[in-house]
């Protein structure tokens, strides 16, 4: 399959890789990401030691990477000879002289440090040689060990202060996941990314010749679906007591938004929490934002999931196993997820507003934005999407999904909650943001063409930004 999306990411790393200088690159994220496939893109028609680390011996992994090495520079008497990994990387650094630009790319890293965590030290010591300078060369250093991988920016990291490039990689926009579905009308682009997310794993298995229908009944609710299991394989991967964690991702999708809450579903302290909540929050499973008008000592959070598919695993597959290793998968879906699926889509759409907001509000508003999120926490209302502007405007959005059109009353609304809230009390500027599934009343269509700071956004604005 041709490499999809990406296109901002792809520019900054080759100019970096163009540059006459030597290169340090950190590059990590989450699972399922498509960090491997990313660097193969990236270094096509570029001289490249590619090397994939296991979780094996130290001894076994330097011999796999010198057989890399072998293969790109040729297999020598010296290369053999060597039995360390400093004595291999200036084997490469002579022979760079002559491959201008060559890239050595580590990928999952931090494999490497289970049995030699002496090696962010000796590849500072290869770095501060000076010896990667004689032919620009390149060094990538990757890994789905979040942590570990920022460690190697820490301060007191032997590498601190010596990465030219770092990338902490995150899903596809909805703009990007389009391309995997080219057929599909944008209501079911949207439909498809609240489900599978920005993953490109997830989204490469599915087929865009198929209905959606089709790809959720073959993927989640048939029994040797390949993602039937997916959320709780990622976790048994990446986690020690996947249970619990698995536990906490059920109550934070049944609505359970703050600490206190998880733990009393749980039927645990909230105290006990805090370090699962901490190593979900760095695997990017679920995000912790504050309301954007409480106060900087407000407390004002909600946890929620960050994982289109560990929500909609949650809501409508985990309940259903049951029905669904017994074969009545389409069932499941006809008669649950299909008339359920409008409420579920209530959250996934604000979701999706937040980051259309994000990453093209300039495009909307002609400025860009200083901030975005969402405003909560108040006994009559809350407000789907807002944001400051760095011309010092704010904005204010309504998300809806369901068969109804946007009409004045709507807008009425949303002006009020605008003055209700402290956050841009007393701005000059206020644009209105609505975003609807089936549009909006032609009275709203009219105000919009008056420029009365509001504007109409519909799934096809949302999938094929103008920008």
């Amino acid at each position: 399959m041709d490499f999809l999306g990406r296109d901002r990411e792809l520019k900054l790393v080759r100019n970096e890789l163009d540059s006459s200088r030597p290169s340090l690159i950190i590059l990590f994220g989450r699972r399922r990401i498509g960090k491997s496939r990313f660097l193969r893109e990236v270094a096509k028609g570029r001289d490249e030691i590619y090397f994939q680390a296991t979780r094996v011996s130290s001894l076994l992994n330097l011999e796999q990477f010198k057989a890399e090495v072998g293969k790109t520079i040729g297999l020598k008497p010296q290369l053999n000879a060597l039995s360390n990994w400093e004595g291999v990387l200036h084997y490469v650094a002579e022979h760079a002289a002559e491959r201008q630009g060559l890239i050595i790319t580590i990928d999952e890293f931090p494999y490497l440090l289970d049995d030699e965590p002496a090696l962010p030290s000796i590849l500072q010591k290869f770095w501060d040689s000076g010896v990667l300078g004689q032919g620009a060369m390149k060094l990538i250093l990757c890994g789905s060990a979040i942590s570990q991988m920022e460690e190697l920016l820490a301060e007191r990291n032997p590498l601190y202060g010596r990465k030219t490039l770092s990338m902490d990689m995150k899903q596809l926009p909805l703009s990007d996941v389009a391309k995997f579905f080219p057929e599909y009308r944008a209501e079911d682009i949207i439909r498809a990314y609240s489900i599978f997310g920005g993953i490109p794993y997830y989204l490469q298995l599915c087929n865009s010749s198929e209905s959606l229908r089709d790809n959720v009944i073959n993927l989640l609710l048939t029994e040797t679906g390949t993602l039937i299991d997916e959320p709780n394989t990622l976790l048994q991967t990446e986690l020690r007591e996947p249970a619990f964690y698995s536990s906490i991702l059920a109550a934070v999708s049944s609505g359970c938004n703050s600490k206190s809450e998880i733990a009393n579903r749980l039927g645990v302290k909230a105290d006990n929490i805090g370090p699962y909540m901490a190593k979900l929050l760095t695997l990017d499973l679920i995000n912790n934002p504050k309301s954007l008008d409480a106060d900087e000592k407000g407390r004002n959070r909600r946890y929620r999931i960050a994982d289109s598919l560990i929500s909609f695993w949650h809501r409508f597959v985990r309940q259903n196993l049951t029905a669904i290793s017994s074969g009545f998968g389409e069932d499941v879906y006809d008669r649950i997820v299909e008339p359920q699926f409008s409420d579920y889509m209530g959250i996934e759409f604000e979701d999706i507003a937040l980051e259309y907001a994000k990453l093209h509000i300039q495009e909307i508003l002609g400025v860009p934005a200083q901030e975005v999120g969402q405003i909560w926490g108040h006994a009559d209302f809350d407000i789907d999407v807002a944001g400051r502007l760095l011309d010092g405007a704010f904005f204010y959005g309504e998300c809806k999904w369901k068969s109804r059109t946007i009409d004045l009353g709507h807008v009425r609304v949303l002006r009020e909650r605008s003055e209700k809230t402290t956050y841009g009390k007393g701005a000059v500027v206020k644009h209105f943001l609505l975003f609807s599934r089936v549009g909006f009343s032609s009275d709203v269509i009219d105000l919009a063409k008056k420029g009365n700071q509001l504007h109409l956004l519909t799934p096809e604005i949302l999938v094929k930004p103008r920008g």
